[in-house]
């Protein structure tokens, strides 16, 4: 594969660190790293009729239909910095989105994380109130219990951090996700990459298989 012309799409639970792998696998190709987020925002700044018609749906308080959201990630990877290539990352992958990229050649990889390991992860973070950054004290303590490194300030348990809630974030993620891995799967387009280890590690293991592929 022409690694500076590769179109990826990444997926992984919430506790894969999907975002960070993304962004360190996207600098190492060149390539931008995108996401729904990205892409939402991308139309909304561009004043475009997806954009307006994500503000009503937004403005009303309803869910977009996932036809729109599909759109709109189209509309962001035919952007000039994504047009020949892009590494497009999801923990909340729908069918309909990956269905919509189909005609762009991609090459999708799952982080493998197990559900135990993700929530040891997640319920292990702690946010900072002063500087606002999150910090994984199960795998990484601070020098003072409960208070910041970086700025002393004291840190906090987020609710969506809280067992119950990542329970229910895995759920959603695997409800979701089984039909998008399927499709991957049986299109013989899907890499399986173990996301217990270190960002550098599963960047440096993909760049050495898409090379091969």
């Amino acid at each position: 594969m022409a690694l500076a012309e590769a179109r990826l799409v990444l997926i992984g639970s919430p506790g894969a660190e999907t975002a960070e792998v993304a962004d360190h696998l996207a600098a190492r190709l060149g390539l931008p790293s995108i996401s729904i987020r990205d892409a939402i925002q991308s139309a909304v700044r561009a004043g475009s009729e997806l954009g307006d018609d994500l503000c009503r749906f937004m403005n009303a308080e309803q869910l977009p239909a996932p036809e729109l959201i599909a759109a709109i990630v189209q509309r962001r990877l035919g952007e000039p910095d994504a047009v020949n290539g892009f590494v497009y990352w999801t923990e909340f992958p729908t069918l309909s989105v990956m269905r919509s990229m189909e005609t762009l050649g991609i090459q999708a990889v799952e982080l493998v994380l197990a559900d135990a390991e993700a929530t040891r992860r997640l319920t292990g973070r702690r946010t900072c109130r002063g500087c606002g950054k999150i910090l994984r004290i199960e795998s990484l303590p601070t020098l003072v219990e409960g208070v910041c490194d970086r700025c002393g300030s004291k840190l906090f348990h987020r609710d969506d951090d809280a067992p119950a809630a990542v329970a229910h974030q895995l759920s959603v993620y695997h409800k979701l996700s089984a039909p998008a891995l399927a499709h991957y799967r049986a299109a013989g387009s899907l890499i399986n990459v173990d996301a217990t280890r270190s960002t550098e590690e599963i960047v440096t293991e993909l760049t050495s298989r898409l090379e091969r592929s």
